[in-house]
């Protein structure tokens, strides 16, 4: 289906992302203004000079927002995978074709920031934080390197989540949950002024479900799943000019297997060992996607079980020209993961396969803040930074017992120890100089030292650890021409660099030193124009943008003999270069009263310039891939992007009701280094290299979703059909060795309902 095809469609809905409702004035009905913090600020959205999709806390319960993935869909230029390696809230994000091109590894930093109320919590275990979303404010998605105020991990964006704070009147809320697939849960929110300068908020949530995916092997489990989470926040005003918010987050999410099927696509490692074709996989009578699209037959008993718990302080001196805030954090998180890693029921198969994994991670990290208060000729902004994670990983892939998949290992086909310890150190400042009533100029950097230690003991070679370290430093500057001819309209361009420090990969193979990788660095050039239109009521924001990478890294796990199972290594290259450029269009209306719309579409044509000697899995004659993959499109960056929504609010009664409807597109892409050596055509090692498009290459797809609800003062019911038209689609490729192929996460039509009791 074409990209126009998808727009006709979608125009059924009418327009985008984010609901915003009318308001009375002395205009007349207008748009409720939005506010963000995207440059830690309080600012409206429409005067901004930065590229934000916001969501604030209508449209987050109408839209019954609770992971990534459902706010990511309504953000143009915003890519993401879903393969359902590491359970059913596993994602990999991409912003303006800005991600972490990883397969499982932990050895170069974010490329997005993700922040909670000031605090960075990007640094986890595995893969990216998918935080619960009970209790919050605002969501706001930044595009563009936001290095200034968001630091090493932002090249390419940061998503910035604000929850609801205490405040001084006592409120309950209690809520019940049901919906497919036999999916229950309960949340509940209670608000206390404990006094006038106290005041305390609690939340918790809790839901299970049983896997929309069966299980038919007897001797392993579904990936059904439980989910829990409490939030304990505290107020604290000493005095009028100083605010300390605390809060304590504590997060457990267990689930059985990974939630996917198998495509029948074997990958390249599997071949090499089991010396296979692509075509080759076994089927132990379940078939394989799309014909299957809910079976599974693993033997082995199967688990994904995630911990965080994050402790956040934020404390806010205000004085007579300037601020003081003080950010200080603790993120403790833990990954445990155990997978039927041949795919298949060990009688169908040459060798019972189970891999191992427990990770775990450590972050602290400290921020002091100075901002002026007030002044009309000038803003300024000064700021310290201070941060260390580690990590620790634990793998063994095991052969087990033919009588007995769940029984002990009987022998290690690999088993390593690794740490990698980040840390550190930034200088930032900002200065906001009005030239004019209407032109302003802003002029910031920041100062980054970066040290990264890394360690691996491979048991194959003997207790013998293989340690590095490596140090970086960069400066990257950000200068905004912003000018406001009225109040009505804001015109900026804006030109600023992002970095993402370098590493040293010492995991695995034969290595007797560590092998140095260097810094990733991006110009980004923007020109943006936000307008409010018709006597506010439509918004419009618009943007073009170009990106220029050098030494872009890309990390890949191969065999370093093709042929042994047991010589695994990671290897970070650096493509020479890539570029992206690319449009942006927000926009939203109120058409008449209650009625209001919105429409988000993105444009990007992404892709690597010079990466000539891309190393990919398996081998050809002996020997590794090696592909130029120079001028195909870089992952997670859909060509085209677009959603629409459509929401009427009305009164029946003593209730205040709502009917809404949403539609989402995503073009076409590939969700990892391997799918990109698919699109490529060439000879490598005297053969031709042809991988075969499906799976790696994810099909394009529309979604429609669809709400309703009402409420009162007590009593809110809100009803949903999430992919109402049943599009079969997904989102992702794993990179699963496996008999029976790689795996994909299918999508489903699920309904749900929640009841909430209110009382304030």
């Amino acid at each position: 289906m074409n990209f126009r095809r998808s727009i006709l469609n979608g125009a059924i809905l009418a327009a985008g992302g984010i609901s915003l409702a009318p308001v009375a004035s002395a205009q007349g009905l207008v748009l409720e203004e939005v506010v963000v913090s995207a440059q830690r600020r309080v600012e409206s959205l429409q005067e901004v000079p930065v590229s934000v999709s916001a969501f604030n806390e209508s449209t987050i319960r109408k839209s019954d927002i609770t992971q990534a993935s459902d706010y990511l869909v309504m953000t143009p230029n915003v890519g993401f995978s879903e393969d359902g390696e590491g359970g059913s809230r596993s994602v990999s994000i991409s912003i303006r074709g800005v991600s972490n091109i990883t397969l499982d590894g932990i050895s170069t930093a974010n490329s997005i920031g993700y922040y909670i109320d000031e605090l960075s919590v990007g640094s986890v275990a595995q893969g990216t934080i998918n935080p619960q979303l009970q209790d919050v404010e605002r969501i706001e998605v930044l595009r563009g390197p936001q290095g200034t105020y968001y630091g090493r991990n932002a090249v390419g964006g940061a998503i910035n989540i604000t929850t609801n704070k205490p405040t001084d009147k006592f409120y309950l809320e209690a809520s019940v949950n049901a919906g497919s697939f036999d999916t229950y849960g309960a949340e509940g929110i209670v608000n206390l002024p404990i006094s006038d300068r106290v005041m305390a908020r609690g939340v918790f949530a809790y839901e299970e479900s049983d896997a929309a995916i069966d299980n038919v092997n007897p001797t392993g489990n579904d990936p059904s799943y439980e989910y829990g989470t409490g939030r304990l926040a505290l107020r604290i005003l000493p005095t009028d000019a100083f605010t300390l918010d605390l809060s304590i987050t504590r997060t457990n999410e267990d689930e059985g297997g990974d939630i996917s099927v198998p495509t029948g696509v074997v990958d390249l490692d599997t071949q090499s060992i089991f010396g296979i074709g692509a075509h080759d996989a076994v089927d132990s009578g379940q078939g394989f996607y799309p014909h299957n699209d809910d079976k599974i037959d693993r033997d082995t008993r199967e688990l994904n079980e995630k911990e965080f718990t994050i402790v956040n302080a934020r404390a806010v001196w205000e004085l007579d020209t300037f601020s003081v805030s003080s950010i200080t954090g603790w993120l403790d998180s833990s990954f445990d993961r155990v997978s039927d890693l041949d795919g298949i029921p060990f009688t169908f198969g040459p060798l019972p396969l189970r891999r191992v994994n427990d990770y775990g991670a450590e972050s602290y990290s400290q921020e002091i803040r100075l901002q002026s208060l007030g002044s009309d000729t000038y803003k300024w902004t000064a700021g310290v930074f201070y941060a260390r994670d580690k990590f620790k990983q634990d793998n063994q892939i095991q052969i087990l017992p033919d009588d007995n998949p769940n029984g002990e290992a009987l022998a290690f086909i690999n088993r390593n120890d690794r740490e990698f310890e980040f840390e550190n150190y930034a200088v930032f400042g900002e200065v906001l100089f009005n030239m004019t009533e209407s032109i302003d100029l802003t002029v910031g950097g920041r100062y980054s030292w970066d040290n990264v230690d890394a360690s691996d003991i491979d048991q194959a070679r003997g207790p013998v650890a293989l340690k590095d370290s490596v140090d970086f430093t960069d400066f990257s500057p950000r200068v905004v021409l912003r000018y406001i001819p009225s109040d009505d309209l804001t015109v900026y361009a804006s030109a600023s660099k992002g970095y993402k420090a370098g590493g040293t990969d010492v995991t695995g193979g034969s290595r007797t030193e560590g092998v140095k990788y260097d810094s990733e660095e991006l110009i980004s050039y923007e020109l943006g124009v936000k307008s409010r239109l018709l006597g506010s009521r439509m918004n419009l924001s618009a943007a073009v943008f170009s990106l220029q990478w050098d030494d872009f890294q890309v990390q890949t796990d191969r065999l370093e003999d093709p042929s042994d199972i047991s010589s695994a290594i990671s290897t970070t290259q650096n493509a020479d270069s890539a570029s992206a450029e690319g449009v942006e269009l927000e926009l939203v209306a109120l058409l008449v009263e209650g009625l209001t719309a919105s429409l988000n579409v993105g444009y990007i044509d992404a892709k690597f310039d010079d990466y000539d000697n891309a190393v990919l899995k398996g081998e050809t004659n002996g020997l590794p891939n090696v592909i130029d993959v120079s001028g195909e499109p870089l992952i997670r960056t859909p060509e085209w992007s677009a959603s629409a929504a459509l929401q009427y609010d009305f009164t029946v009664s003593n209730f205040d009701a709502y009917v809404r409807g949403e539609w989402s597109y995503v073009d076409e892409t590939v969700s990892d280094i391997e799918a990109v050596g698919s699109l490529v055509g060439e000879t490598v090692n005297g053969d031709p290299f042809n991988l075969p498009k499906y799976p790696y290459q994810i099909d394009d797809y529309n979604v429609v979703n669809l709400y309703a609800g009402f409420e009162n003062r007590r009593f809110r019911v809100a009803a949903f059909v999430k992919n109402a038209l049943d599009e079969d689609y997904y989102t992702g490729t794993s990179d699963n060795f496996g008999a029976a192929g790689i795996r994909v996460r299918p999508h489903y039509r699920e309904f749900g309902v929640k009841l909430t009791y209110m009382m304030q």
